[in-house]
């Protein structure tokens, strides 16, 4: 899967090259073409200091190299997929004049008068038009306020199979150190497709013997579908499912919250204490807000007892993204993979005990009610809340600790390509009124059982800082800035709640805010959702814990996603703030 050179230097393009899409970078090509489901946005509003407000930062000449420099340091941002052989052979192609010059469309700058402007576009293109501009795998977009000088929104938009978490902060990162400093050292195209490539090839087992790269591959085999045949059962909020809701395109919307710096000093001093991270405890506090939202609903009669009974004896999956790249070539991380800008992700599955349904099936008037539901201190103990999420933690810690860590990951990625080519060629089908295609299914394809449903997905980036600071340019010699010499440390790669059993990197030096040029002030990220999505999501920014939820809309309801952040939310307070009057309450 290497890069090969596909056509020789030429006046109009340059030397151009190719390269098949590894099975992960496939399954996320699947999802594009599924109505550009996956497709990211990445949202910063950022201001210029006093020092640069004379500065053209974004005067269009400097965006422009701004945004080529990123493209020539990450090329995969310029390549574009060739179908021609077919949904099975695809292929990234990328040329020198692609990383160098920009398309019709790839670059945007305009004058805006508020945020609902912005709001306006990144929802047409997550949802009302998500494939108006897919013939761009990535977009640049600069907003400056009409009445707010030096007040910018940038909005970085890429499809998933050329980018992840990671990468988004790598782009952002890269592109507003590069803004904000003078032209710099470009390395050769072809030393930096070197780096750009699917984890299939950089799995350390590929410099092992033939045998044992079968031995290694059969284990993990192996290994994966005991883990899968383990998720039996499960259960989440109520919803609307159909027999085509796995193919009908996702209506993405997301709801959010965000606790104050004082709550989120007091929420962190908490989990150290008990010697664990908030991505830890957040599966937990998802578990108690839908128990309390599912109490609610049996109490005032809209769930049947036959129903009650099966949910409360149900376990509670959770599920959500893993970091590869800690895991991956170690020559490839020591030339800086860590922070390389590709798609470098797995997945997990735990699993938590029933929920707490103390009163059994009873609905008198003796079962304690707070705003209609059983309150926390009846439900979990402070001292069961941190058991669990330990218990979470163990399972997690045992996922990325396996020898055999970066073996079971690509034995997954096969049954995730066949569902999502299943799942867009379904689609396809049915819009222009064909049979459902059929595939053949291996025997010992997926052993998950058929009653299995998660609970919610979750992501936990945890401190956001280390990767991505806030003020730029960034000082000489940072370890992440493409201005160093010196390619990143191999522990930057360990970033996410998933990787905080690898060694996390010393926080590195910041630009002072007097000497800086510009400065992040907010932060967002859009997702287009998935059929069946619910999502959740945190990461601590500036100091403070935002908690973001992405979700199908044709699957759940915007009164039910509010009513479940509020409830994240309050049980949080409740658990990890040594707040009394949050207790009195619940």
């Amino acid at each position: 899967m290497s890069w090969s050179l596909v056509s020789p230097s030429s006046p109009s393009s340059g030397r151009t090259y190719a390269r098949p899409l590894g099975l992960n970078e496939t399954s996320f090509y699947y999802d594009r073409i599924f109505n550009g489901t996956a497709d990211i946005i990445w949202r910063y509003v950022v201001q210029k200091s006093d020092r640069a407000r004379d500065a053209a930062l974004f005067g269009e000449e400097n965006v422009k190299r701004a945004w080529a420099t990123l493209k020539q340091w990450y090329p995969l941002l310029a390549v574009h997929t060739d179908d021609s052989d077919g949904l099975d052979a695809v292929k990234f192609v990328v040329s020198e004049q692609a990383v160098t010059r920009h398309r019709p469309g790839e670059v945007t700058l305009r004058t805006v008068s508020s945020p609902a402007e912005v709001d306006a576009l990144i929802w047409r293109l997550i949802r009302d038009e998500p494939t108006s501009d897919h013939h761009l795998i990535s977009r640049l977009f600069v907003f400056a306020y009409q009445d707010l000088p030096g007040t910018f929104e940038i909005l970085f938009r890429a499809a998933h199979s050329i980018a992840d978490g990671i990468s988004g902060a790598t782009i952002a990162r890269t592109f507003f150190d590069v803004l904000t400093s003078p032209p710099g050292h470009i390395p050769p195209l072809e030393e930096r497709l070197s780096m750009a490539l699917p984890c299939d090839q950089l799995n350390p087992t590929n410099r092992m013997t033939p045998a044992r790269q079968r031995w290694r591959r059969a284990i993990a085999r192996v290994t994966f579908l005991n883990q899968r045949r383990k998720l039996a059962g499960g259960h989440t909020l109520p919803r609307k499912v159909t027999e085509t809701t796995y193919r009908t395109p996702s209506v993405t919307d997301r709801g959010g919250s965000r606790f104050s710096v004082s709550e989120t000093a007091a929420i962190l001093a908490m989990c150290k204490r008990h010697k664990l991270t908030f991505g830890a405890v957040i599966p937990v506090i998802s578990q108690l807000a839908i128990t309390r939202m599912l109490h609610r609903r049996y109490l005032r009669g809209e769930l049947s007892e036959d129903e009650w009974e099966y949910r409360r004896r149900q376990p509670m999956h959770f599920g959500g993204p893993i970091n590869l790249r800690p895991y991956m070539d170690d020559e490839w991380q020591r030339k800086g993979g860590a922070t390389e800008v590709a798609l470098a992700i797995d997945y997990y599955e735990c699993t938590l005990p029933f929920m707490p349904t103390p009163f059994g099936i009873r609905r008198d008037e003796g079962v304690p009610r707070v705003d209609g539901a059983p309150p926390y201190s009846a439900l979990m103990s402070q001292g069961r809340f941190f058991h669990r999420s330990r218990l979470f933690r163990a399972q997690l810690q045992r996922r990325v600790s396996h020898p055999l860590m970066m073996d079971i990951a690509l034995a997954r990625q096969p049954n995730y390509v066949m569902r999502k080519k299943t799942n867009v060629c379904h689609w396809i089908a049915a819009q222009k009124g064909e049979p459902l295609p059929t595939f053949a299914i291996p025997p010992h394809w997926d052993n998950v059982p058929t009653d299995y449903v998660p609970a919610n997905g979750l992501s936990s980036v945890g401190q956001m800082s280390l990767i991505l600071p806030e003020t730029y340019p960034l000082p000489a010699g940072h370890p992440l800035s493409v201005r160093t010499v010196q390619a990143a440390s191999p522990s930057f790669g360990a970033v996410g709640d998933p990787s905080a059993f690898r060694a996390r990197p010393a926080a590195p030096p910041v630009t002072a805010e007097p000497d800086a040029l510009l400065r992040i002030v907010n932060e967002n990220t859009y997702l287009h959702s998935r059929p069946f999505e619910f999502f959740l999501g945190n990461a601590t920014q500036r100091n403070q814990i935002s908690m973001f939820l992405t979700f199908d809309a044709n699957v759940y309801t915007r009164e039910d996603i509010d009513e479940f952040m509020r409830e994240c939310r309050e049980a949080a307070l409740y658990y990890l703030v040594d707040n009394s009057v949050s207790k009195a309450k619940l």
